[in-house]
């Protein structure tokens, strides 16, 4: 079996491991959800908000390292797909221009930027396509309040309505993932504790009604690694969140 085959095959196990080596690894997280985000992202009405959609997008790179990205990139390749190149049906354009922006994001060596620029003014362009259809444009509103007293839950409310919009084309976990990892640090300080929290008291529910030896021996593994993760600093808060959320799904939490 060719490896596009292998690819386009949904049961096969190279792209289980594909899936699971994506969702461990913080980078390629990371990576997945801007390209998912830009490519599948209805086309914006105004310029304006597609520039900050574009910008909320690379926060979540922000305690990235391009070196880091680069060699996790390598790793999957290297081991599930031999180095072995595969063509995507993704404009690749979008996709090389959507990678210019994130090394100029995450590299401080990064000097290319008349290539940023070019860059980024294709996934504007990309973004703000015209369109024949009215119902695939994104129906997102500005929040900006017209009135000055205008109540603040009414703007809270008009936030969360229109990042809804903005990523529906994402699960209803993305959209959670998503919106933790652009947040600042303090909410995700916060975040980080409530899972460790949930998590750690599903473990030890588990573990009062097992019998099993390998079972109790994996939960107490998970249970020391979760303990384990204090005094985080912003560098691997992500990566502790993500594994959290992982540890979640697999405790059957979400």
């Amino acid at each position: 079996m060719s490896a596009s085959e292998l690819i386009k095959e949904n049961s096969s196990k190279t792209l289980n491991s594909f899936i699971l080596s994506v969702k461990k690894s913080p980078a390629l997280s990371k990576q997945h959800l801007i390209y998912k985000n830009i490519e599948n992202c209805k086309p914006f009405v105004k310029e304006r908000l597609a520039e900050r959609f574009i910008a909320q997008n690379l926060q979540i790179f922000k305690n990235e390292r391009w070196d880091n990205i680069i060699s996790e990139n390598k790793r999957l390749r290297r081991e599930l797909l031999d180095d072995i190149h595969i063509d995507s049906k993704v404009d690749s354009k979008l996709a090389e221009s959507i990678n210019v922006l994130i090394e100029q994001a995450t590299n401080p060596a990064f000097t290319d930027f008349e290539k940023e620029q070019q860059a980024y003014e294709y996934t504007l362009s990309y973004l703000t396509r015209q369109i024949t259809d009215k119902n695939q444009e994104s129906s997102e509103r500005e929040d900006n309040p017209s009135l000055v007293n205008e109540a603040w839950e009414f703007i809270t409310k008009m936030a969360v309505s229109n990042f809804n919009k903005r990523y529906e084309h994402l699960s209803e976990q993305e959209k959670k993932t998503f919106s933790v990892l652009i947040s600042d640090n303090k909410t995700k300080e916060v975040f980080l504790n409530e899972i460790k929290e949930r998590n750690l008291a599903k473990i030890n529910q588990l573990l009062e009604s097992e019998n099993d030896k390998d079972t109790i021996e994996v939960l107490n593994s998970f249970k020391t690694k979760v303990e384990n993760m204090n005094n985080v600093n912003p560098i691997i808060i992500d990566e502790f969140i993500l594994s959290n959320i992982d540890l979640s799904e697999t405790l059957g939490l979400n």
